[in-house]
């Protein structure tokens, strides 16, 4: 374990939000980047008409139990009934009914639409989120101060803020689609707004705007094969790919480096990740990665929340000791030494 000296970061939604990620508005104003309590809201203020009515008939028809949407409410009064909607149990309802036996026929395709609508909208909500000076700022000391060279990112957000934060001049690469040798890895293994498929069935990093993205669910629900099940391996038109893991080979080797980069670390840094329960997967990634080590890594929880995050993870984990940053801003102006010495306290 003293030879280890990789740390593995991974950045959930709140990194982007405690980056300074905002979308520009009329009047000079300025909306935060979604997390889970704004998601709705921030997706259905930002997406087309067509999208927005077919997002919000689903969400109240499935989630809310309305038969239509109601005529009464005005959009901000809709907003806030579905600002309570939990968005990876919406993924995962899509996921399981979609593919389960006892769904029908004529629901499938309502699921498959949904999902496709859904992925479009993302893609086209996240883009209003760039990068800016604070972002670039954040995320540059967070660079300087704490990544090193043998380092790796896993970033679990849909938005490009931390890539597209990073100087001209540091070299970086999307591991599992691309070469990394000689620039910093950063793994997504939920996708990204600016990936798409070619017609071979590979990942590429498209241009800026993509018009249907690569997005996994973040459910518990992503080994789940989107193949068809009468025998062979004839995949589903790409107009009806629910976001398993199986889409494309090269998600799946996304997953596979990014294990094995956290069997190589020291330390796992946790920022603005708070282990959604929908998304058992991935824990079962760590747990798996604990299991199969000679002594746990050291764990650090970058969050507001950080207390509550911590004892979360020890509830559930065998990690005996967790050093807790409260903000953002706080951890990338530390120095890497400062937090190897809490560390090994």
């Amino acid at each position: 374990m003293g030879k280890q000296r990789k740390f593995v970061f991974v950045l959930g939604a709140g990194a982007s939000l405690g980056a300074g990620a905002v979308a520009r508005v009329q009047a000079g104003g300025q909306v935060p980047i979604p997390t889970q309590a704004s998601f709705w809201p921030t997706l259905l203020r930002f997406c087309g008409p067509t999208a927005r009515s077919e997002i919000e008939h689903f969400l109240f028809r499935y989630f809310l139990g309305y038969e239509r949407v109601p005529a009464k409410l005005n959009a901000s009064e809709r907003a806030k009934k579905l600002a309570g909607v939990d968005v990876e149990e919406v993924f995962t309802f899509l996921s399981e009914r979609a593919r389960a036996p006892s769904t029908a026929s004529q629901a499938k395709v309502v699921m498959n639409r949904v999902w496709g609508t859904l992925v479009q909208a993302v893609g086209e909500v996240f883009r209003r989120f760039p990068a800016n000076a604070a972002t670039r700022s954040t995320y540059d000391r967070l660079r300087t101060n704490q990544i090193r060279a043998r380092d790796a990112v896993i970033s679990f957000n849909y938005d490009t803020v931390f890539e597209s934060s990073l100087i001209k001049g540091i070299r970086w690469a999307y591991a599992g689609i691309e070469n990394t040798a000689q620039a910093l890895p950063v793994f997504k293994p939920h996708g990204s707004i600016n990936w798409t498929m070619r017609t071979d069935s590979r990942i590429v990093r498209g241009k800026a705007v993509v018009a249907r993205p690569i997005i996994i669910a973040p459910t518990h629900l992503k080994f789940v094969s989107y193949t068809n099940s009468g025998g062979g391996e004839v995949p589903v038109p790409m107009d009806e790919v629910i976001g398993y893991l199986d889409q494309a080979r090269d998600i799946q080797t996304v997953w596979a480096q990014m294990e094995e980069q956290m069997r190589a670390a020291r330390a796992l840094v946790f920022i603005g990740y708070s282990f959604p329960s929908a998304d058992l997967y991935f824990s079962s990634v760590l747990r798996s990665v604990l299991a199969s080590r000679g002594a746990n890594p050291d764990v650090v929880v970058v969050n507001p929340d950080a207390i509550a995050i911590a004892e979360r993870l020890q509830r559930r984990f065998a990690i005996e000791s967790i050093v807790k940053y409260f903000d953002l801003q706080q951890y990338s102006s530390a120095s890497r030494k400062d937090v190897i010495r809490q560390l090994e306290q």
